[in-house]
């Protein structure tokens, strides 16, 4: 049996500046044999020159910099990382590969030389292996091809609450801003790896991806594991059922419902003086209410739209930014149970025009859950026994 095959999965989130897989293999097989004094003196000396937040260094392009700053060995060692990775690993930017190297115990000095150790070679092997795979679930990348392979297409954010607890209850990473460059840098992973596919700002996982998603599921030698993921596996499939029958008791409702239904969302979301206008003398506004924007009180007016069968189009945006005034109003929203076109997205965000919110039949059904509008939140608790406890050796004095 390989010994890869009986390691203990237990997810611990630590490296940062996480990076993509094929600068690691790179960059292990170049300093593979080459003197770790060598390879040490030239990082040190990039790290020197790194300057300050006044007086910034430009590391972008390294067939100028390289030649301009260095000089010597350490000349020669970057030069050999950038032309021998064919230009793909700027020394500079080495951190993270050097974390996850170090962390996962890729390659060892022997005899003041780099050499790569069992796990090293493995991972510059196959495409994917034990090690890659070991490393993945200890770093969440499992974790977030099954998000994606829950919600199909999503943007970071869709993403972001879920991975923020987990991450927190796998890792000691507490920062908001660390969470989301976290998720962010394994996306990116991700989608070099070909596991994820990302278009504008949307990401998808890939049938690559879902292969070896199913494939790691299938293989994990921990039983406890196996049983937790296939909980919360079942759990957010249920959600996604229920999240279809929602937006199908929204798009069966009367355009009266409907409007109260926003009316409740509102008020769960802190609006004040929400009203809904009255049907004969609407001027194409719905609902309307005001909100609290910093220290300043802003009126705002939204038009509803239950409409499933096409997109919102550009003439509607611009028929509620003509009602703006009769209302008194600063900002406007647009709710739809389908979508809006490109050019209604544009005009969002024209410059010079008043602001307008768009908000789709996705997000909607999103913000009522959010705020419990039509759905009745459950909670149920279950206990994985904690092998650290009783694994961890007794203090003596």
């Amino acid at each position: 049996m390989n010994k890869y095959s009986t390691f203990k999965i237990k997810a611990m989130i630590k490296i940062p500046l996480y990076p993509e897989y094929s600068t690691i293999i790179h960059l292990l097989k170049i300093i593979n044999s080459m003197p770790v004094q060598d390879f040490k003196n030239m990082w040190n000396t990039v790290w020197s020159l790194r300057g300050t937040p006044q007086n910034t260094v430009d590391w972008t392009e390294p067939d100028q910099w390289i030649s301009e700053r260095l000089t010597g060995k350490d000349r020669e060692i970057a030069a050999k990382i950038w032309h021998e990775s064919n230009k793909t690993v700027n020394p500079r930017w080495t951190r993270g590969d050097q974390f996850l190297i170090s962390g996962y115990h890729l390659i060892a000095e022997s005899n003041g030389v780099y050499e790569l150790t069992a796990e090293g070679k493995t991972f510059i092997g196959k495409a994917e292996n034990e090690v890659m795979q070991k490393i993945d679930i200890e770093e969440g990348l499992i974790q977030v091809l099954r998000q994606l392979s829950l919600i199909k297409n999503g943007k970071r954010a869709d993403l972001l609450e879920e991975w923020e607890e987990y991450t927190k209850y796998n890792s000691n990473i507490k920062q908001d801003s660390v969470i989301k460059d976290y998720l962010r840098r394994r996306l990116v992973n991700l989608i070099d790896r070909k596991y994820i596919k990302r278009e504008g700002n949307v990401y998808s996982i890939t049938d690559k991806g879902l292969l070896y998603l199913r494939n790691v599921e299938q293989t994990n030698p921990n039983p406890i594991v196996n049983k937790e993921t296939q909980l919360i596996t079942d759990v957010e499939l249920f959600n996604k059922e229920q999240k279809e029958l929602l937006k199908k008791y929204l798009a069966e409702t009367t355009p009266y419902q409907f409007e109260h239904i926003i009316k409740d969302l509102l008020l769960s979301m802190g609006y004040d003086d929400v009203k809904v206008t009255s049907p004969s003398n609407d001027k194409g506004v719905d609902v309307t209410g005001v909100s609290q924007n910093g220290i300043t009180t802003v009126k705002e007016v939204i038009q509803v739209k239950r409409n499933t069968s096409s997109n919102i189009n550009r003439p509607i945006l611009d028929a509620l930014r003509g009602s703006l005034h009769r209302f008194d109003a600063f900002q406007g929203t647009i709710i739809t149970l389908s979508d809006f076109a490109k050019g209604a997205k544009d005009a969002a965000f024209e410059k010079g025009a008043a602001p307008l919110t768009l908000i789709n039949g996705d997000k909607l059904v999103d913000l009522l859950i959010k705020n419990g509008i039509g759905v009745t939140k459950k909670i149920a608790s279950y206990y994985i026994v904690d092998e650290k406890y009783f694994n961890e050796e007794e203090n003596t004095e």
